[in-house]
């Protein structure tokens, strides 16, 4: 990788050819010139992001008016309208004649302009991860080569020892303290499993409680039901004798009364 728009070199060969010669003009110290090219690559995503609803525009200003207001008020639209305007007021000032700009300057440009292309990827539907995620790399900016660490530690141990061990004690923190966060990260989601497969269980203890203490009951009812119905029996056959011992006297004294009354028959009327 020889520039950091190098994603853009098989879509659109154009815009990639503006800003690799940027990034090559910025290298060798000529910032105004490095700026100048960024602007027109500005020009350019402008023009192409308003594609068929561009009307009248004709002007760099004017296409950035109707962006302005086709594009929503979302953050990342913000955003890319906002590079749109820095880089295109840097451009400006670079052209002039009397214009100057600091490296800081000229940098900020060729970074808004990185971050420029990945929107305008996104807008185009054809960013992947690695372009959403990518990051303006100033060693590639400074070398036009795309260091491993391995490579870049050994240059500077070649100049500077002492400043190649620091790097090394850095790097090496940086790994450890990595891994810790990824070791404590691990430890918390594994807590987190641990505890939501508990409360899995303790809800599922609790339905099957749930579900077995109806069926417990309703046994508990039907033995109830049974011993009650078998202790009502007696009642009820205890309750029919009362009624057949005075149905037994009723009809005692009614045969008694028709039996005296037929006595009185015989003795008193039967002889007249």
């Amino acid at each position: 990788m020889t520039s950091n728009f190098e994603f853009l070199k098989n879509k659109d060969s154009k815009l990639f050819n503006i800003m690799n010669e940027a990034e090559k003009l910025y290298r060798d110290g000529y910032f105004e010139q490095a700026a100048i090219q960024a602007r027109k690559f500005a020009e350019i995503i402008c023009k192409k992001t308003l594609g068929v609803r561009r009307t009248n525009e004709e002007t760099f200003d004017e296409m950035l008016a109707t962006l302005k207001d086709i594009l929503g008020e979302n953050p990342t639209d913000k955003e890319f309208i906002d590079d749109l305007y820095f880089i295109k007021a840097k451009g400006n000032q670079a052209a002039h004649d009397d214009g100057k700009l600091s490296g800081s300057e000229a940098l900020e440009c060729l970074k808004r302009g990185f971050e420029l292309s990945i929107n305008y990827a996104i807008k185009n539907n054809w960013a992947n991860k690695k372009i959403i995620n990518s990051h303006f790399d100033i060693d590639i900016l400074m070398t036009g080569k795309k260091y491993k660490f391995k490579e870049k530690y050994q240059e500077i141990r070649q100049d500077t020892p002492d400043v190649a061990e620091e790097i090394l004690k850095r790097a090496q923190n940086e790994t450890d303290e990595n891994i810790q966060d990824e070791k404590e990260n691990s430890d918390e989601t594994l807590n987190s499993a641990s505890d939501i497969k508990d409360e899995k269980v303790i809800k599922a203890d609790f339905k099957k409680k749930k579900r077995e203490t109806p069926s417990k009951n309703k046994k508990t009812a039907q033995k109830e039901n049974h011993k009650k119905k078998r202790k009502e029996k007696p009642e009820k056959e205890n309750k029919k004798e009362p009624r057949t011992d005075n149905d037994r006297l009723f009809y005692m004294i009614v045969f008694g009364v028709l039996f005296v009354m037929f006595i009185s028959i015989m003795i008193f009327i039967l002889p007249l």
